[in-house]
């Protein structure tokens, strides 16, 4: 599958040659004042010991990013051969203030278990031409923590000047390419969830949402699919994931690991909620479009006018991961958990139903339950 692949191998084979196209770091901060259309689109975290970390851009022009994957909108792009420029340099260029200043700090920020909502919240959103939606955006998704931590083989530090490396990364990716833009909001993916502490120390003004939906039913959901945090059983990133020992992981099958991650996500967020401002949601609430206004005031800050709200609520009409908006949205299964039998359920409740429950009575939480 694909996407499953780091994605910076997935961007050598949507546009082929992209690696060997290589600029100096003085040559791609030129190129970066001249295309405005220019963003990062995947990072080669280099070898154990950190040697060859290189960013990917693509010039994508004014494009709003629409479809529910960042790394969609680039493939779609590709595809209709509208990338005349693409290229990689070194991750120096993080090291240094940039030479554009038109990029957007997040408005917010939105953190997720996974096949909670949170595809259907952003979809909403970039339905208002205001918002800059960057989704699951690829070199947020392993490549930057991946070099930052010499693949997971020592700690992700929060010193000055990895957040400042940071920041100049999402920056790029949330450039003003359209004059519409007013407000930015950045989706991570599940797993980045645990960095939770470095993204808000880098952006500590913006509000924070965590999606979460009971355990049971996500990966029951998941195991019709895949998730990438599969391929990281075993590996230095598993003991990150599960916070336990990665050894340990190795012999444990899918719903047993997956149930690890998704307890350890529920914990680091149930620990700092309150001192990070993070405001959880469970899925049952985030799916109801009466509740989206609430969600966006309380959450976010953000009081859309009856306009924007009513072009936002008509997402919901659809289902969310069809791009062209021609599915229509029938409700969730209602033999769901049928895949997974007594054994696995039992399983699954052991080792997450006490993170559940704490998510569930946060203060914090949008939708507080008893």
């Amino acid at each position: 599958m694909l996407y499953a692949l780091p994605d910076h191998e997935v961007m050598n084979v949507l546009l082929p040659g992209i690696s060997e196209r290589r600029l100096s770091v003085a040559d791609a901060r030129v190129a970066l004042v001249e295309r405005p259309g220019l963003v990062p689109i995947a990072i080669h975290p280099g070898d154990d010991s950190g040697q060859g970390r290189q960013l990917y851009f693509a010039d994508i022009g004014d494009e709003p990013f629409l479809e529910w994957k960042y790394i969609y909108t680039i493939e779609r792009l590709a595809k209709e051969g509208r990338i005349d420029f693409a290229f990689t340099t070194d991750f120096t260029l993080l090291d240094s203030e940039l030479p554009v200043t038109d990029g957007m700090d997040p408005d917010g920020l939105l953190f997720h278990v996974s096949r909670c909502g949170s595809t259907l919240f952003c979809k909403a959103l970039a339905r208002v031409d205001s918002n800059l939606i960057i989704n699951q955006g690829g070199p947020l998704q392993s490549g930057f923590w991946a070099a930052l931590t010499d693949g997971w083989r020592r700690p992700l530090v929060a010193s000055a000047e990895n957040l400042d490396r940071f920041r100049r990364l999402v920056r790029l990716m949330t450039r003003r390419r359209r004059p519409e833009y007013q407000r930015s909001l950045v989706k991570f993916i599940s797993w980045n969830t645990i960095c939770v502490e470095f993204i808000r120390a880098a952006f500590p003004a913006a509000r924070a949402l965590y999606l979460y939906r009971e355990p049971a039913e996500v990966i029951a959901t998941v195991l019709q699919e895949t998730t990438a945090a599969l391929h990281a059983r075993g590996t230095p990133l598993a003991d990150a994931l599960t916070g336990l020992p990665a050894a340990r992981t190795r012999g444990m099958g899918d719903v047993e690991f997956l149930a690890h991650c998704y307890a350890h996500y529920f914990a680091v967020v149930a620990e700092h909620a309150e001192a990070l401002a993070l405001s959880p949601v469970n899925f049952r609430q985030m799916v109801q479009r009466e509740n989206l206004p609430s969600i966006l005031e309380a959450g976010l800050g953000w009081q859309p006018t009856a306009d924007e709200l009513a072009r936002m609520q008509a997402q919901f009409n659809f289902y969310s991961k069809d791009d062209s908006n021609q599915t229509r949205y029938r409700g969730e299964a209602e033999d769901l958990l049928h895949g997974l039998d007594g054994q696995a359920r039992e399983t699954i409740a052991t080792i997450t139903a006490s993170a559940t429950g704490r998510l569930d009575r946060l203060p914090s939480n949008l939708f507080p339950m008893a």
